[in-house]
């Protein structure tokens, strides 16, 4: 792959005479890129209208109508006219937002710890340079290079130069570098170039890589497939949200690349016949340490296992864990660790601001976002809230107030989520309202601002966020709304910022002033929440209706398809992420997050296998275990409406198999007992003992076991105590003599 006196012949005269017609083409007009080799397309490398059909189908399709259409339906009824914005800004120009030096209010520094050991887990990385001239110093073939021309990468960036030249010759590594440093093309060059090598006669998946956001895979494909336009490398987008028919299709024609996010890559092999990774030849993890967090960690572990061992491994972050034990079970093969610009961890054209949000001021938050939106930052804007919720209320407020704006979250269907990126990066809206989706890998050219709507829990999270600007040399800000509660987030982002670090006060007669809008346009509000809430209903019925028909239309045919297995069932999903969220808010240290998603995933896994055994059980056991536990239900809920709590760490001690299996011996006995007639059962006791729900289970489990003792002595004095008595005699006579 690699040749030491490998050398590149120089561009040929037409070469250079396309070089300098598209000069002059960029001199006429500055919004058009033109690419080498007379392909006449794409302004940037990201394309995200391409991936799905527009929002307008689809609504017409779904019989639905957009937030915008609500939106606007709702300023036309409008009663009353908001105040003149316009006026108002004017007036609140006396008072205008001030900026200052940011001091901390207490010295506590935020101690950083890493993972003792790692040292010895990796490689050295003695000799890797971080410093190229040009592309073609890193022995790259000559269709990447008209691509990167193409593109407009004149120069490596430093993981760039450090990672292709070791990508090429198949060494694992796990690389990291500052937010907007090119990790994308450091990864896909030097597999593009080994794929160039191929054996061509026997198609094959031959390179995996894995993403944990739909959004960025879609960023990625379409960076894969500009950097292999002048190749014949194919490339294939498997993500969740989109067409499975057509994602099968294309898996099954054996594609080169396939760019996926987890959970649909581990259904098509699961599922889809003739799909199969056993020729895979690289595994690359973008945002690894995302991927091995918990709600992704189980699925990674499933795909590595389905891959071969023998292969390459590369992981690509900007906040790369250092976690010994995550990277052995991915079974990295002493790969290099390489971080780039260690010592710069911010962007130094990044400005960092902290708005501070006291406990009284908390009500009016979204006063303050407005405040700052419609007079500080007023164009190209990144907001991040906290849950889907928020940030379509948000979407909600800003366009009843005339901003200009789109939202990203979970909510929306894959075709508004690409819409909505295309939309915020043609400039057609100004801000972009988004939950954590959107907060790791994409590169969005242009974006001047980001803000915090509410703290991110913890320092990577912001990194992550905040690098969405200041992208590549450029200039941004980073706007944070610290509240009393993220105290310690706030003061770990002051020791990443240094003295940088400024505080924002915004205006009061501002704030007072959009909170009497806020709440004029609450009743609004409200009213397309619920038509929107009728609509999904609307919906949702008609979906079962149709389900209906086809049921009874295509009955056989349905019925005769191979059942659809899945790795994770949304029932688990919910409690893998109820016990993440669980173990972050009782340490938010990253050593108690990875033991308690461990811990997490052991619990889902023996409960698995608690109900595999439980099915695997006779009959007549299982109906008495089921009997027990319903028995147990019906104790617990009446202790609790009764409030009677004393013997609750008594029960943590037994186990519900032996306690059926106690109460079906304890029954058994005293039938067999009745029927020979040995005791008589009083029927009064009989009928009292399902009414005494009261008593507790000590109590309960005393009164068991006496029965079955007074059984054990009954039977002793009725059958064979004679026998017993002889026995006895004939020892002692033998004694005797």
């Amino acid at each position: 792959m690699e040749e030491s006196g490998f050398m590149f012949d120089p561009p040929s005269d037409e070469e250079i005479e396309h070089e300098l017609h598209d000069q002059t083409e960029e001199e006429d007009d500055d919004e058009e890129e033109k690419q080498t080799l007379g392909h006449k397309k794409s302004q940037s490398p990201w394309d995200f209208a391409s991936y799905s059909e527009s929002v307008a189908e689809e609504h017409a399709r779904r019989s639905t109508t957009s937030v915008d259409f609500k939106i606007s339906k709702a300023l036309q009824h409008r009663s009353t006219p908001l105040p003149n914005l316009a006026e108002d800004e004017e007036a609140s120009d006396s008072e205008p937002d001030c900026q200052e030096d940011y001091r901390s209010e207490d010295g506590v520094d935020v101690v950083n710890t890493r993972a003792g050991g790692s040292k010895q887990f990796f490689a050295s990385s003695e000799g890797a340079s971080f410093h190229a001239n040009s592309f073609m110093e890193l022995n790259l073939s000559r269709p990447l290079l008209r691509a990167c021309e193409a593109l407009g990468y004149s120069k490596p960036t430093p993981i760039q130069a450090a990672c292709i030249p070791l990508g090429l010759t198949g060494r694992d590594m796990c690389a990291s570098a500052i937010t907007g440093s090119g990790k994308t093309a450091a990864f896909a060059l030097p597999t593009l170039e080994r794929l160039l090598y191929r054996p061509k006669r026997a198609p094959a998946i031959r390179v995996l890589i894995l993403t944990p956001t739909r959004e960025l895979a879609v960023q990625v494909h379409s960076m894969i497939q500009k950097l292999a336009q002048f190749t014949d490398i194919r490339c294939c987008l498997v993500l969740g949200g989109l067409s499975t028919k057509t994602q099968e299709a294309a898996l099954r024609s054996m594609p080169d690349i396939v760019v996926a996010t987890p959970g649909r890559m581990i259904d098509h092999l699961r599922n889809s016949m003739s799909i199969d990774l056993d020729d895979l030849a690289v595994l690359i993890l973008d945002e690894a340490d995302r991927l091995l967090e918990l709600g992704f960690n189980a699925e990674i572990r499933e795909l590595v296992r389905l891959c071969p061992k023998r292969r390459q491994t590369m992981l690509f972050s900007a906040t790369m864990t250092e976690e010994v034990d995550e990277l052995i079970k991915l079974s990295l093969n002493r790969p290099l660790r390489l971080s780039a610009d260690p010592s710069t961890k911010r962007p130094a054209t990044l400005t960092e601001e902290v708005v501070r949000i006291r406990r009284m001021r908390e009500v009016n938050q979204e006063s303050v976002l407005l405040a700052l939106c419609s007079k500080t930052f007023t164009s190209k804007v990144i907001i991040f809230s906290g849950t889907k919720q928020a940030a379509h209320r948000l979407k909600i407020l800003f366009g009843l107030v005339g901003f200009k704006a789109a939202e990203l979250h979970g909510n929306l269907t894959q075709t508004q989520r690409l819409d909505a990126l295309e939309l915020f990066r043609k400039q057609q809206v100004e801000f972009l309202i988004a939950t954590d989706v959107a907060a790791r890998g994409l590169d969005i050219i242009g974006v001047q601002t980001v803000i915090n709507f509410v703290c991110p829990r913890d320092l990577t999270g912001y990194v992550h966020r905040v690098g969405r600007t200041a992208r590549a040399g450029r200039e941004g800000y980073a706007v944070t709304f610290v509240t009393d509660n993220d105290r310690s987030l706030l003061k770990a982002i002051a020791k990443r910022a240094g003295s940088k670090l400024k505080s924002r006060i915004v205006a009061e007669q501002s704030i007072t002033k959009w909170s009497q809008i806020i709440e004029q346009m609450e009743d609004q509000v409200a009213e397309i929440l619920q038509e929107e809430r009728e609509e999904m209903a609307l919906r949702k019925a008609e979906m079962e209706a149709t389900k209906a028909e086809n049921m009874i239309a295509h009955r056989d045919e349905i019925l005769s398809r191979p059942k659809r297995t899945w790795f994770v069932t949304e029932k688990e999903k919910k409690l893998v992420a109820k016990e993440a969220k669980a173990s972050v808010e009782k340490g938010k240290s990253s050593g108690n997050q990875v033991i308690s998603a461990q811990e997490a995933e052991d619990l889902k896994m023996k409960e698995k296998r608690k109900r595999e055994r439980e099915k695997n059980l006779p009959r007549k056991k299982r109906r008495k275990l089921e009997a027990a536990r319903e028995q147990l239900d019906d104790e617990n809920d009446f202790e609790e409406l009764e409030g009677n709590g004393k013997s609750k760490k008594e029960k943590a001690g037994i186990s519900l198999v032996d306690l059926a299996y106690r109460r079906a011996k304890a029954v058994k006995a005293v039938k067999k007992a009745a029927d020979a007639g040995k005791i008589v059962v009083k029927k009064g006791k009989k009928a009292k003992r399902p009414s005494q729900t009261s008593q507790s289970r000590t109590d309960e489990m005393r009164e068991l076991f006496q029965s079955e003792m007074s059984e054990k002595k009954q039977k002793r004095n009725l059958h064979g105590g004679g026998k017993k008595k002889s026995s006895f005699k004939s020892k002692s006579r033998y004694k005797r003599k």
